[in-house]
């Protein structure tokens, strides 16, 4: 699995062959992915204040569920939504509710009042986990998602990014001016040819590259297609 390389659109079916054809629940792939990342960022010797910053999508939901499991292993956790929290549906708005009734910090950023925290919030993390823009991100990158990655890129505190750093195209690379700078980039299932571009260095950090779970077959299946 280290070795390949999985498309946007290759990345989708394995997703969807785990799910339609052998049964496996998206929550339960998206709870392997957060653990997963959680037990990485936590190898690292994490301690102190961890801002989870979780965009729209599953690449939020799996930011909810790193934020649960750092927050059980007795770090201080803080969530910051960067979109409308009743705009979250399925396995993402299932773990955004568990966070909610876990009590953890919660900042809402897609109010606008609310941006001025986010320089002071940055400041006072020990990691950041960008949680923001999955492997699906396509073209230019709007607000405000721009605002927050020359934000995190500024305060020069690190990075681990899910799936692939916000801005980062999976499979053509970063986007110049709105990519975060990521430490560690922890990619699901496979690498993405946009992490393996020589543009892509001074963005993905150390590339590792975590299970979710799925049984090899699937992977196969996919490649052969």
């Amino acid at each position: 699995m280290g070795s390949t390389i999985l498309t946007r659109s290759q990345s989708r079916a394995v997703d969807d062959i785990a799910i339609r054809e052998y049964g496996i629940p998206g929550i339960v792939l998206m709870e392997n992915a957060g653990r997963g990342i959680a037990e990485l960022l936590l190898k690292e010797s994490a301690t102190g204040r961890v801002t989870i910053l979780c965009g729209a999508g599953n690449n939020g939901g799996d930011g909810f569920v790193i934020a649960r499991h750092l927050a059980i292993a007795g770090l201080q956790v803080t969530v910051i939504t960067c979109t409308d929290p009743n705009s979250y549906h399925g396995d993402a708005a299932t773990n955004f509710k568990i966070i909610q009734k876990t009590k953890l910090p919660l900042l809402n950023l897609s109010m606008p009042e609310n941006l001025d925290r986010l320089i002071s919030e940055l400041q006072n993390s020990d990691w950041i986990v960008d949680a923001l823009l999955g492997s699906g991100t396509q073209g230019a990158i709007r607000e405000p998602y721009l605002t927050i990655i020359h934000a995190v890129n500024g305060i020069g505190k690190p990075v681990l990014a899910v799936d692939v750093p916000s801005g980062l195209d999976c499979d053509q690379g970063p986007t110049p001016d709105a990519t975060i700078q990521a430490r560690i980039t922890a990619t699901l299932v496979a690498a993405k040819p946009g992490l393996l571009t020589p543009e892509a260095e001074g963005y993905v950090g150390r590339l590792e590259v975590l299970g979710i779970g799925l049984p090899n077959l699937i992977l196969a299946q996919v490649l052969a297609s």
